[in-house]
């Protein structure tokens, strides 16, 4: 199954979730990091809009890493709050497999797997909308960025690849290795363990929280998450998700939407509980949203 694909089945299983027709949707967002399987000049979005049946909204397609779900729900948030109400879909899906991409070798401590997620976020005034699976108030959003950081992931030779060819063969441990031996390896520990203690100090001030039962975090290695993430945030949530990522990959930029997926499904909350969404992509930017059920 492509990424266009994934993220219709995704997008309508949302859509169905939310009890929201798609002719209700105001913006219709489409992420990804890696191949959507058509030429680049395709549109993924505007695909899905036909599909849909919502050619009323805004299509917009965005590559930021995988911080590119995540980023695009807090600009949606602040787009339907400037314009006084509506209703965002927010989709992310990548497919690694079929390509170049080596999913299990390709980078150090992830391992890429191939998914779809899709998150409807409304800003509406009744309160009278049913639905049919638990859903979230947002209560808060921040974004931290460090461009300085962005070669990291930016290839030596960026005109190698052509749409015949494409960047699956790009590789990701050659770049890391040589940013690592310009810039060191330290400067990337200390700007994250930064942004994500900023993200905590703006989200949960008090640093303590008992309604916060679950943190999303991406899904990476665990070596990368004790050494960067753990440590900046509080111990108070019973489940980190660590046990889903590792049995389904790291899916772009859909990790912490599947995870609330997961969540969902698995009845891990009630009316009152929080959970902590925190994204990370290449840029780099982290992002991180704080939700309570109601």
């Amino acid at each position: 199954m492509f990424p266009p694909d994934m993220a219709l089945l995704a997008a309508e299983r949302a859509l169905a979730a939310a009890a929201t027709p798609a002719s209700e949707l105001t913006l219709l967002v489409f992420t990804s990091v890696h191949r959507h399987g058509h030429r680049p000049y395709w549109s993924v979005t505007s695909w899905l809009q036909d599909r849909l049946g919502c050619r009323q909204a805004t299509p917009m397609a965005v590559s930021q890493g995988c911080n590119g779900q995540m980023l695009m729900l807090q600009v949606a948030a602040s787009l339907l709050r400037g314009q006084g109400g509506g209703t965002a879909l927010v989709v992310a899906a990548d497919r690694f497999s079929a390509s170049g991409f080596e999913r299990f070798t390709a980078d150090y401590d992830i391992l890429f797997g191939d998914g779809g997620a899709a998150a409807v976020l409304t800003l509406e005034g009744d309160g009278h909308r049913t639905r049919q699976r638990p859903c979230w108030h947002v209560l808060g959003a921040h974004t931290v960025s460090a461009p300085e950081l962005e070669a990291l992931h930016r290839d030596a030779s960026p005109c190698a690849a052509t749409p015949e060819t494409t960047a699956d063969d790009h590789d990701i441990r050659a770049v890391k290795r040589r940013f690592v031996t310009e810039h060191g390896k330290d400067i990337i520990s200390k700007r994250t363990r930064q942004a994500v203690g900023e993200i905590r100090e703006v989200l949960l001030p008090s640093g303590y929280d008992l309604r916060l039962r679950h943190i999303a975090y991406p899904h990476l290695g665990r070596r990368l998450l004790e050494e960067n993430y753990f440590p900046e945030l509080p111990p108070t949530a019973d489940r980190t998700l660590r046990t889903f990522g590792s049995e389904v990959g790291h899916l772009g930029s859909g990790d912490q939407i599947a995870g609330l997926d997961h969540i969902a499904r698995t009845g891990g909350t009630v009316p009152g509980d929080r959970v902590l969404l925190l994204g990370a992509g290449a840029g780099f930017t982290w992002t991180g949203m704080l939700l309570e059920r109601i």
